[in-house]
């Protein structure tokens, strides 16, 4: 889980994510397995119990706390998901 400390963080992985492109397989809505550069990572999307929106990757930045690039993949996606999904229900 990656608590954001700076816009800047964000940033960073938002380019990397862009450079590297990795691949993001949909395993269930907010659960989705990422292709890094040494093997693929699980990615969770989520609210707490409190509603806070959670991502969690299970990398080595990622179990740090960092915003890794994985983690920015699948959530591009599982946005993007969640919005069809709102549209559906309307």
């Amino acid at each position: 889980m990656f608590i954001l400390k700076s816009k800047t963080q964000l940033e960073k992985a938002i380019a990397k994510a862009k450079k590297v492109r990795c691949a993001v397989k949909f395993r269930s809505f907010g659960n989705y397995s990422v292709k890094g550069t040494t093997g693929f990572y699980t990615v969770i999307c989520r609210k707490d119990a409190h509603g806070n929106r959670i991502v969690e990757c299970e990398c080595k930045g990622g179990s740090r706390g960092l915003p890794c690039y994985h983690a920015v993949s699948a959530l591009s996606l599982h946005i993007a998901l969640a919005r069809q999904r709102q549209a559906a229900i309307v």
